[in-house]
């Protein structure tokens, strides 16, 4: 539901490369089968709605200092300096995440930002 609103309003996503180790692990270790993980890779790098950014020394610093400041894991840290790199909200399930931005970037579930819509 949520992929789907992003799609159909024309909202592009900026995720850092980062995203695709994540989105290929987390596929194989679920499925346990590692041969699907590549071609969604691949599906996600021709998607218009998907801006990928590298990780530059600068969204690594900013993310270094991010880490630091919020006490984040690295590459959650990651996230967060991107989204407010970009002024934009950071979507994520995860609750630690949630809790440690706040006053970082605007941050919510996909089921609350889906509400605010």
């Amino acid at each position: 539901m949520f992929l789907r609103r992003l799609v159909e309003s024309g909202i592009r996503v900026a995720l850092p490369t980062l995203a695709l180790a994540e989105i290929g692990g987390a596929i194989a270790r679920h499925s346990g089968d590692e041969h699907p993980a590549p071609k969604i890779i691949a599906f996600m790098r021709t998607q218009s709605w998907v801006e990928l950014a590298a990780i530059d020394d600068v969204l690594g610093n900013a993310a270094a200092q991010t880490a630091i400041r919020q006490r984040l894991r690295g590459a959650d840290a990651v996230y967060a300096a991107l989204a407010a790199a970009r002024r934009q909200p950071l979507i994520t399930l995860d609750r630690e995440m949630l809790e440690r931005t706040k006053g970082v970037v605007v941050s919510a579930t996909p089921a609350a930002w889906l509400k605010q819509q």
